[in-house]
């Protein structure tokens, strides 16, 4: 039994999940799993010149330089910078980088929301647990309106108050500024509060970070990586969590 007064919730692979099935492409020949194959037919409309292999791997190159510079800050960059950054390295000139970049981000975060699915019994959870905890929400997404839209359309956004996303907040998890926040929001000392979440990295250390308690959602059952600080407990689905708070 874990006693508590707020609850903070991950967003993706814990309150939402994406579609399993994610599509292979192939960046220069190479398979690279990713949600960008779709992207062909619109970024050879917007940009019939770049050939669309170049414009994958520009996205891999600065998506892997962002991720590289993060620490120790954990500043995050929105989806239309990543996007402009890319075209920019395809030579696709500022003026049209920022257009163009927007306009792809968009159409990604479009498809993106339209492959994720609330699980089975996840809103049951979230009705069982509003009377008795404050629900605020933590999420690491470079697009917030997307993340707003997806809680939104799945019919869980309500349960949650605050909801934070680290491309409206400015940092991501692990950095504890934006625990810190969630936690002023809902008026709860990090002692009397959990923190939910399916990364070791992001939501346990995070939390940790904090100085929260934090609950692992290990659905492939992985051991914790070497060095990791051990989660308060581990669940394998989120519908164990009532039983675990009760």
């Amino acid at each position: 039994m874990m006693r508590a007064r707020a609850l903070l919730f991950d967003l993706f692979g814990t309150v939402v999940h994406f579609a399993p099935r994610v599509p292979t492409v192939e960046v220069a020949g190479t398979p690279w799993r990713s949600t960008m194959g779709w992207l062909r037919a619109a970024a050879e409309r917007e940009l019939p010149a770049v050939r669309f292999d170049d414009l994958l791997a520009s996205l891999l190159a600065v998506t892997e330089e962002i991720v590289r510079q993060r620490p120790p800050e954990y500043r995050e960059v929105p989806s239309r910078e990543r996007f402009r950054r890319a075209l920019r390295r395809v030579d696709v000139s500022e003026a049209e980088a920022a257009d163009i970049g927007t306009r792809l981000s968009l159409a990604h975060m479009a498809h993106l929301a339209s492959m994720t699915l609330l699980p089975a019994g996840h809103l049951d959870v979230l009705q069982t647990l509003t009377p008795h905890y404050r629900l605020a929400l933590v999420s690491n997404f470079d697009h917030a309106a997307t993340a707003r839209r997806i809680l939104a359309e799945h019919g869980v956004a309500p349960f949650f108050d605050p909801i934070l996303v680290s491309e409206e907040f400015g940092r991501r998890k692990p950095h504890p500024a934006i625990f810190g926040a969630a936690l002023a929001a809902v008026e709860t000392r990090a002692a009397d509060a959990v923190y939910i979440g399916d990364s070791v990295a992001d939501d346990v250390v995070g939390a940790r970070n904090a100085g929260l308690r934090a609950i692992w959602v290990n659905a492939k059952r992985e051991p914790l990586p070497a060095g990791a600080p051990q989660p308060d407990y581990v669940i394998a689905h989120l519908n164990e969590l009532p039983s675990l708070l009760a």
